[in-house]
């Protein structure tokens, strides 16, 4: 039981080690409202916090923090125009006592976001930060976010991909073209995740079946069996 309470904190601090080569596992964490920099005060140990943050503030002084094509001050919310009549005198006053709301750079700021005290959310950070309002408060910040949170945290989906890939590839189909194991792994991954219903389900099967012509006879069997049953 020793020895297995001891390997378990071995791979954990392993893991830990890790995160320090790819800045983006605290970059997540960062950028998660409910979380910033205060999750890792709380829970990392002392002397992870700047490396962890330095990494993150890394990617965004490189990638992100740069002046955008159009002034971020200006920007508004779109809303529709409303139908005015000839001397509609209200609609001109409440135009004119309208509060303009603006986005401040300093508020667009990695550092910023992050020293900010935490707060609750009713969805994932990634919804969170698609939202129309988060995008146009933090124009910049917001495509970092975007981009860090988007990517998988784990490898077992990718893995699956290989192991799939390596089956479809099998000794009797050596001729089979990348284009075409491709396009299988992909069918299959739609149909998998429910992406796409077979038409003996149904569904409406693939959203494009491919032409008849002579360039078809090139095509993997397996693969035109496949696209033929959905």
């Amino acid at each position: 039981m020793l020895r297995a309470i001891e390997m378990g904190w071995f791979v954990i601090n392993k893991y830990y080690t890790i995160t320090e080569d790819v800045p983006v596992y605290a970059a997540a964490l960062l950028l998660d409202p409910s979380k910033r920099d205060a999750y890792i005060r709380q829970n990392w140990a002392d002397e992870w916090y700047e490396s962890a943050v330095g990494g993150a503030r890394e990617i965004w002084e490189q990638e992100y923090n740069v002046q955008l094509h159009e002034d971020v001050s200006t920007v508004t919310e779109p809303v529709a125009t409303p139908v005015r009549h000839k001397d509609n005198q209200l609609a001109l006053l409440m135009k004119d006592v309208e509060v303009k709301t603006t986005v401040s750079r300093n508020e667009d700021n990695f550092m910023g976001f992050i020293t900010s005290s935490p707060m609750a959310i009713n969805c994932t950070p990634l919804e969170w930060w698609c939202r129309f309002e988060q995008r146009k408060r933090y124009p910049r910040l917001s495509g970092m976010a975007i981009t860090v949170l988007s990517i998988s945290p784990e490898s077992s989906e990718p893995e699956r991909t290989f192991s799939g890939a390596r089956r479809t590839c099998s000794w009797d189909r050596l001729r089979i073209s990348c284009a075409s194991i491709q396009m299988v792994e992909c069918v299959g991954s739609w149909l998998r995740e429910g992406h796409i219903v077979p038409l003996s389900g149904g569904g409406l099967g693939l959203p494009m079946i491919p032409s008849l012509d002579e360039d078809l006879e090139d095509q993997d069997e397996d693969l035109m069996d496949l696209i033929e049953a959905v």
